[in-house]
């Protein structure tokens, strides 16, 4: 089948595309994949079943007194995982040598990175193969993040919680 998204070639029993990161919906009756932002089949009109994330409730963070952590990363898994962002450089991949590891197929050695300096926290894609998205749009150039935004790399979703003095309302990115 291909991905209804990128139009490249998956397997037919695909939840996500491999080359995109998006998740896919199916209708059943006629064997058709839909993105994940769906909400019914576009030919028969029926409801579509599949793997569209759960979003998870905000995580409840015990204040921190360490100055050098900016916020946290938590994954929307059904098992929250929650990585520290430090000041400075956070390198995000599949490889052993990044500060946050995130050993699944479709996140790239080399992923992404997240600069937190200066009062605020950008991301940037590092020409990762399924791309950074930052609440469901692909980055192509560093982005500020923001209390509540969703990041995903490849498929792996992730929630960032940002320390208050880092949160501002409708601040620009």
């Amino acid at each position: 089948m291909k991905c209804p998204v990128c139009q490249k070639s998956i397997p037919q029993d695909s939840r996500f595309c491999s080359y995109c990161g998006e998740a896919l919906l199916r209708c059943e009756p006629c064997e058709r994949s839909f993105p994940s932002d769906a909400r019914f089949c576009g030919s028969c009109g029926g409801a579509l079943t599949g793997s569209a994330p759960a979003k998870a409730a905000p995580p409840v963070i015990e204040a921190d007194s360490d100055p050098e952590i900016f916020g946290y990363l938590y994954d929307l898994s059904a098992t929250p995982i929650q990585h520290a962002l430090y000041q400075g450089d956070n390198t995000i991949g599949a490889g052993g040598n990044n500060d946050i590891v995130i050993s699944r197929p479709a996140v790239s050695w080399n992923h992404a990175i997240l600069i937190c300096r200066n009062d605020r926290i950008l991301v940037q894609d590092s020409a990762s193969t399924n791309g950074t998205f930052l609440n469901g749009q692909r980055i192509h150039a560093p982005r500020r993040l923001l209390h509540g935004d969703i990041l995903r790399f490849g498929s792996e979703e992730y929630r960032v919680w940002l320390k208050a003095p880092y949160r501002e309302a409708g601040a620009d990115r």
